[in-house]
């Protein structure tokens, strides 16, 4: 009889590879992180953009990034194989960074179109091989995409701070070497440990046709449903960075007392209140996720769960709006515990969709069911945007309302198919 795991465990044989894996997608979410906060003064500063243009050249950046996941999964899953695409991605986010650090104004869009590429196969092929370290057993899965998402996080607060420190105090230049650096060393990371992925049984075949596609669970029709619902998960996600700093900024009270002493939160605290939530939320989850391997909740039922979290975050703000009105402050506490809500959200959704749309995806397209996932991301940011155009002309408590109803029928129409969700 097998040993039963502690609830902190993947196993021995894979734990190796999937904490090399984790460690790659730290680096990158480093690098990332570490630029994308500064852009806009960068591209102004440097290449004489003014705010509104550099706004639109990063929005469309990362759209474009997400986007170009659809074509870079079916290069890693037909031609490239998830190990090679990783690899190749991590030497062109690499390079993009290098050029910027350069600082040549001829550099720059070849730059940005670097980057583009390089996110496209490194993002389906890293989540492939993650699917693939954790081995067949659903649990493992699970636990392996809520650890990456635990790295990811760290990387994307550590690379934060570094970019912060490194603009401030030694200029432009190493902000774009650090970065640099920290894809460097990803793809240092996947050549010293692509022997033992392959080992470890961990890379699909590149030429996915020759593989049987009549897997256990395997449903490209349940991971287009996934995908087409998670644009509402991408499009609440992103009311962190719009209407829920606008709030914090003109109808949150911006100063809270703690032992006698008063301390001020502006929009920024907030955000950084909202990374930090999940960062130490997951190991939280990560403990109870372990401890449930006898009596398992379905993963459909989580990402209900997720969804009705994410309903209930936007109707305590929709109660926040109506008891304060559009022109006067209420309590941080609002705030605070819609972010509270969003965070568990976040935990439920993010790592776990994907965990489910691996799963799910047949062998020969799984790294375009990993594009297909991103992808939805694209999408729910440009609905934000369109949404964020009513932010002047409703008021606030329709707005949130919109929000919370759209999660509502999110969770329904998963609720309603998830016997195909396994």
């Amino acid at each position: 009889m097998p040993s039963r795991l502690g609830p902190w465990s993947i196993s021995r044989r894979r734990s190796w590879p999937l904490a090399l894996l984790c460690a790659v997608q730290g680096c990158e979410r480093f690098a990332f992180l570490a630029m994308l906060p500064l852009f806009v003064p960068y591209a102004q500063e440097r290449h004489a953009m003014s705010v509104p243009t550099a706004l639109m050249v990063v929005a469309i950046l990362q759209a474009l990034s997400y986007l170009a996941g659809l074509p870079g999964g079916w290069l890693a899953d037909r031609r490239l194989g998830a190990r090679a695409s990783t690899m190749l991605g991590a030497l062109l986010l690499a390079l993009s960074y290098v050029l910027l650090a350069i600082n040549l104004s001829s550099l720059f869009w070849p730059a940005l179109g670097l980057m583009v590429l390089g996110h496209s196969v490194f993002r389906p092929g890293l989540h492939v091989l993650i699917a693939h370290a954790t081995g067949n057993d659903e649990h493992a899965r699970e636990r392996g995409f809520l650890w990456h998402y635990l790295a990811a996080n760290l990387g994307y607060a550590a690379g934060a701070l570094f970019g912060e420190w490194a603009h401030a105090t030694r200029g432009w230049a190493t902000l774009f070497c650090g970065s640099a650096v920290a894809s460097w060393l990803s793809a240092i990371l996947l050549g010293l440990g692509l022997s033992r992925l392959q080992l470890d049984g961990s890379e699909p075949d590149a030429t996915g046709a020759a593989q049987p596609t009549a897997q256990p669970h395997s449903n490209m029709a349940a991971v287009w449903l996934i995908c087409s619902v998670a644009v509402v998960f991408w499009l609440t996600t992103q009311q962190a960075g719009s209407s829920l700093a606008v709030f914090a900024t003109t109808n949150t009270q911006q100063h809270i007392t703690l032992s006698s002493r008063s301390m001020h939160l502006g929009p920024g605290h907030f955000a950084a209140l909202h990374g930090w939530m999940v960062i130490v939320l997951l190991p939280v989850f990560l403990h109870l996720h372990g401890r449930q391997q006898e009596h398992r909740v379905p993963m459909a039922s989580l990402l209900i769960w997720g969804y009705v979290a994410t309903t209930a975050a936007f109707a305590v703000m929709t109660t926040a709006s109506l008891l304060g009105s559009d022109s006067s402050r209420v309590s941080s506490a609002w705030l605070i515990g819609c972010y509270l809500l969003l965070s568990i959200a976040e935990i439920l959704l993010a790592p776990l969709g994907m965990s489910l749309v691996t799963r799910l995806a047949p062998r020969d397209k799984a790294a375009r069911a990993v594009g297909l996932w991103f992808a939805s991301s694209a999408v729910g940011n440009g609905l934000a945007a369109l949404l964020a155009l009513g932010w002047d002309r409703w008021p606030h408590h329709r707005y949130f309302a919109v929000l919370a109803l759209v999660s509502l029928a999110a969770a329904a129409a998963l609720y309603r198919r998830r016997p195909a969700l396994g």
